[in-house]
This record gives structure tokens, sequence and C-alpha cells, in this order.
């Protein structure tokens, strides 16, 4: 099944769609079958593009009716992406999904232009002595109010805190990165850590507002480890779960309201 902008151009079998997402410039293409979407009440999607490649794979969306997702995903057979409510696309957020892994992201993020997150290489490499393979496929956490720079690149394995800041050009590889700390770098390694930002931009500040600026209270973006996920567990029951509407249940404990430290890592 094709959707554009609403649209159904052919459908096969097996795929089912649960919500109604609007869709601006968009599309959804089911190329196999026994692939779910389900999209919760206010999501839009603008500009994007959701392609199950495969069978078997399970996108949620989560609300985003203070900004439209702009996404462009693959998911290929038996994965699983969670998106989570009310983040800020300022462009197209690239995804492939494969080798039944999964991606679990946050709500309140702040995510630039070219951004990509892949789960695998996808190309198999394989040590010499041993003829084993060396570079396993791995699912990749984004945490909750999570700011990912320009051109930021997010490779299998990796698990960003919550509020934590991924720099432009960063390439993050198969590493943790712990809540309210900086990366950057290619390989991106730890600048600062003991930060937060709230998601104000500067672009059109005046000289006052510049001043206002100079401080800020609170502790709304400083996260800890109360009501903490075990994401290994979640990634684990993705994985090994071949029913996508069984993956849908298991994701939905991430919908609605939640501990704030649900994906703090320390």
């Amino acid at each position: 099944m094709i959707i554009e902008n609403g649209l159904e151009v052919e459908a096969p079998s097996d795929n089912i769609m649960i919500g109604d997402p609007k869709l601006i410039s968009s599309d959804i293409v089911f190329k196999g079958k026994g692939n779910v979407l389900f999209a919760e009440d206010g999501v839009r999607l603008k500009n994007s593009r959701i392609t199950f490649r495969s069978d078997n794979a399970l996108v949620y969306l989560s609300s985003c009716e203070k900004h439209p997702c702009r996404i462009k995903m693959d998911a290929w057979r038996g994965t699983t992406a969670y998106i989570g409510k009310d983040n800020y696309f300022n462009g197209v957020m690239n995804v492939i999904l494969s080798e039944r892994q999964n991606l679990i992201m946050g709500g309140g993020g702040v995510f630039s232009f070219d951004i990509w997150i892949r789960t695998a290489d996808p190309h198999i490499l394989y040590d010499i002595k041993s003829s084993k393979r060396i570079n396993m496929s791995r699912s990749v956490l984004i945490g909750d109010h999570v700011w990912l720079g320009q051109n930021a690149l997010i490779l299998k394995g990796s698990r960003v805190g919550s509020g934590s800041v991924i720099a432009a050009a960063a390439v993050l590889a198969g590493k943790d990165v712990p809540s309210n700390s900086v990366f950057a770098g290619n390989p991106a390694v730890m600048i600062r850590e003991g930060v937060f930002f709230t998601g104000a931009s500067v672009h059109d500040y005046t000289e006052e507002q510049t001043e206002e600026s100079m401080t800020a209270a609170g502790d709304e973006y400083i996260f800890d480890g109360e009501g903490q996920v075990d994401t290994d567990d979640l990634f684990m029951r993705l994985s090994d779960e071949e029913d996508p509407l069984k993956m849908l249940e298991i994701v939905k404990s991430l919908a609605g309201d939640h501990d704030k430290g649900r994906f703090y890592i320390g």
C-alpha cells in the first residue's frame, strides 16, 4: 500500500495502519506484509516518507501537534521505531532500521538538518583469523529532550541519555552518552558534562534578550535516574518478538505520562 497525502495507490495484504496521521507532502509505503503503523491523535508528517521495506515491522508515531514530524525512514524486517511526543525537526531526519534492531526516541527533542540514524553498517565484516563476524547490528536510543546538531551521524549501538547534546557533524558510534553532557567530533567524545539546554533559539534576539539569557534557573531539563527504564530488556524483547502487534503492546508502555528519568544514562 502506498499512501500519498492520504491517497491509497495500491494495497498488498496484511499491513495495518492504526490512526489517521495528517500527511503534508508525505508518503507511507508498505512494500512487504504484516507491518504496522500506529499513529496517535495529532500526528502530522511533513516532507516525510516512511517505507516498510520488508515484513513484520512496527513504526509508532506519538502526537506532534506543536511541530510536524519530518522523517525519512526505511524500516526493514522485524524492526521497531518508537518516536516520542512533540519533537522539533528543523529538517528531515534520515533513519534506516536493519536486521531486527530498533530505535527508541523520546520526546521534546531538538533535531537539526541532515541527521542520520542507522542500526547497521550494513555490510558484514569478518575477522581474518577467526572468520567470525565482527560488526553486529545494534539498536539505538535517543532520550528525552536531546539536541542533535546539524549533520550528526548516530550509528548502531549508540545510546544518548536525556538532556544531552550531540554537536554538529559528530559521529557517534556505539557509545553511551551520559545525560546532560555534550559530545562532539569524529569519533564523538565528551567535551562537557553537567550542562542543560532550554530549547530557546537566539536567531532574532535583541541585545536585551541576549542579556536576559545569560542565566537560567530551574531543574526542568536536569535528569536523574528516578523511574529509569531498562532499555536493554526493552530492546531484547522487541528483537525477540516477531509479531508487530505484540511489539506495539511493548512500546505502548512508553506513551503517555512517564517518569522524567526514564532514559537517564549515568
